[in-house]
């Protein structure tokens, strides 16, 4: 069989005058069954044709031939559990361990002791508040007082909400979470990660509520575009270079605001704690301030990751200084205390033997290698579960002094979502001034940048309208609806802007005889888009909604088209009988259904017409004369128009 496949390309490379180029996705195929191997697809291969192909291929190795067939494509493949190897597009914030290793290897040719460390640490520093941009985002900050909750007390802590703005309309929501003992406190900004929940979820609550009662003020705040953010800018935006800029000067801004309005804060006690995501704003945070003097980066640092999402990896500071990572920004905080938590499920499964070496060297240079610390939680996966935040309870008491007699999750009251909100529930109580789009924001940036993703946000607001017109009693079901209506409103718009027309071949209509229309290669390309992005849209609403609710969602992606197209047959056909009806309403609703994974309202209206073109001929089958029906239907509409003319 195999014999086969060779002698078949070989033929077939004649045709490509000696380049031996076949389809991507047949080469695919044959790994597959080569190797035995399963590959899960999250790239597009339609159209791709690979040149050289089979001479790419490694009869010894499955990943090096993955490697040589996806890299003209910039296409990587990720192994995943067992024989299945998922395949990406290209992710410049993520590399392999291996890639890691080589550049906290290039890295440590670049400094001996502390003298050369220190001017390297200096131009990182600089550089990355250059590459970030956020000095003239600053610059055009507004001094504005923040508006403040009522305090809430509970055992041996207050929580009070805050909402600050920073740039003119823009608003920063969170938390403050401060001690009841008097005295001068130590403060911990919490930056948040991308947990489900937010930082409404059960273990920040948890984590901020021991704290104080420990003896630390701590201040979390939602991530841009998530939580109360989403108010003023959707969701869409979170997933912007524009989030990395602001999510750190909102830190700053909260450090400044709190250390200038707070006078039971101890200046020489400021730390900086997150996980995941915030972990990596923890980071980035202790690189743009001298201020803080106590790092704790949970579940997410790594010289070869950079964080999965733009609010981390967005801005090209990883580009500082000839090249850097996150370890080395870590490393720039010596000789200061700093917890790394890491864990064998992710990313950081490579500390203890790359990164914590590596940052165990540079404090060395200070002589304070025991400033240092690593807990390493190999059996664990990625998460702030109860052992990584007991880790951060003994190092900030140790750091920062605080009473371990206070340590004690159960006594923290954890509130409901609600009660942690500055704009109410839907952002009901939003200030006049409030920006509410992200095109409001994307103006201090480049806006051509941000076309698509202000079309991102047009796409989550359409979608957002569509399920809040069902009038869901369920928040969580809503939320899944959305989700899964905005991707595939999404994919629908990327399929068709990266598939034009103009990548079908001009030619006839067979059906017509006349030349293929603009409208007819849309028609083609739109087509090819898999199967899956459909399956996937039913497939989850159907797991939040029932079948009536999935109706109303398809009629608002084809404008109501069922509906009014009925209404128009029962006007055109005397007397419709149920039969006639009941299968004219079933195409219809077959062609609303296939009609929502194309583009626009004329290809919309195309789809339909292929299954009223159905209905027509199932009239002309059933002793009914379509052309005669129609042709009286317009003179009757003739007659009454006339009619109502006279009348005038």
């Amino acid at each position: 069989m195999l014999l086969a496949t060779s002698l078949s390309a070989g033929a077939q490379a004649q045709t490509y005058e000696t380049e031996f180029a076949r389809p991507l996705n047949e080469v695919l195929n044959d790994i597959q069954n080569r190797f035995g191997i399963r590959l899960k697809y999250d790239i597009d291969t339609v159209g791709k044709v690979l040149p050289y192909a089979d001479f790419r291929i490694r009869p010894y190795s499955a990943e090096e031939s993955l490697t040589n067939v996806l890299a003209p494509f910039d296409y990587k493949f990720v192994k995943q559990k067992g024989n299945m190897y998922k395949l990406k597009a290209y992710e410049y914030p993520r590399r392999t361990d291996e890639d890691g290793e080589k550049m906290l290897t290039y890295l440590n040719t670049l400094y001996a002791n502390k003298e050369a460390f220190e001017l390297r640490a200096d131009s990182l520093r600089k550089e990355v508040r250059q590459r970030l941009q956020i000095d003239g985002l600053l610059a055009q900050c507004v001094k504005a007082k923040p508006i403040l909750s009522k305090i809430r007390k509970f055992d041996g802590y207050t929580v009070q909400n805050f909402a600050l703005e920073t740039l003119p309309g823009l608003y920063v929501c969170g938390s403050i979470y401060t001690p009841q003992a008097k005295g001068q406190h130590a403060l911990i900004i919490c930056p948040n990660g991308h947990f489900g929940g937010g930082r409404y979820r059960k273990d920040q609550q948890q984590r901020m509520g021991t704290l104080a009662r420990m003896g630390a003020i701590c201040v979390d705040f939602d991530l841009f575009g998530w939580g109360e953010s989403a108010l003023q800018v959707g969701g869409a935006a979170h997933r912007s270079s524009a989030a990395h800029v602001i999510q750190a000067m909102n830190g700053l801004l909260i450090l400044d605001y709190m250390l200038a309005s707070r006078k039971d804060i101890d200046h020489t006690r400021i730390g900086a704690n997150g996980g995941s995501g915030g972990g990596t704003q923890t980071v980035l945070l202790t690189a743009l301030d001298n201020r803080f003097t106590a790092s704790a980066p949970v579940v997410s640092l790594a010289s070869h990751f950079d964080g999965g999402c733009p609010c981390e990896s967005g801005m090209p500071i990883q580009l500082a200084a000839g090249g850097t990572c996150n370890a080395e920004l870590a490393a720039a905080f010596a000789p200061r205390p700093q917890l790394v938590v890491s864990d064998g499920g992710d990313w950081t499964a490579s500390v203890p033997t790359l990164e914590f070496p590596y940052l165990q060297r540079i404090y060395g240079f200070y002589q304070a290698t025991d400033k240092v610390q690593n807990v390493h939680l190999a059996q664990e996966s990625h998460d702030f579960g109860p052992n990584k935040r007991n880790a951060v309870y003994a190092f900030f008491a140790d750091v920062f002094q605080l009473n371990k007699k206070m340590w004690d999750e159960n006594k923290v009251t954890i509130e409901p979502e609600s009660a942690m909100y500055s704009f109410g529930t839907k952002g009901e109580l939003l200030p006049a001034n409030a920006i509410r789009s992200f095109e409001k924001v994307s103006a201090y940036f480049d806006k051509k940048a941000f076309a698509k993703l202000n079309s991102d946000a047009s796409l989550e607001k359409k979608a957002m309208d569509w399920v809040a017109s069902l009038n869901l009693k369920d928040d969580q079901k809503a939320s899944f609806a959305v989700t899964a209506i905005y991707n595939h409103l999404r994919k629908v718009r990327d399929w068709h802007n990266d598939h034009p027309y103009t990548t079908i071949p001009a030619g006839m209509n067979p059906l017509t005889g006349k030349p293929l229309s603009q409208l007819d290669r849309e028609m083609i390309a739109d087509s090819a888009m898999p199967k899956e992005v459909h399956e996937r849209l039913m497939k989850e609403l159907r797991r939040v909604l029932t079948e009536e609710q999935i109706e109303l969602i398809l009629d608002k992606y084809t404008v109501g088209k069922v509906a009014f197209t009925l209404k128009g047959y029962q006007a055109i056909v005397p007397n419709m009988t149920e039969a006639e009806t009941t299968y004219v309403l079933e195409q219809l609703k077959l062609a609303r259904e296939q009609a929502i994974d194309y583009k626009n309202m004329k290809q919309i209206s195309a789809v339909f017409e292929i299954y009223k073109n159905n209905c027509e001929q199932y009239f002309n089958d059933h002793g009914r004369n379509w052309r005669q029906m129609f042709k009286d239907y317009v003179n009757k509409r003739k007659a009454e128009k006339e009619q109502e003319k006279q009348k005038k």
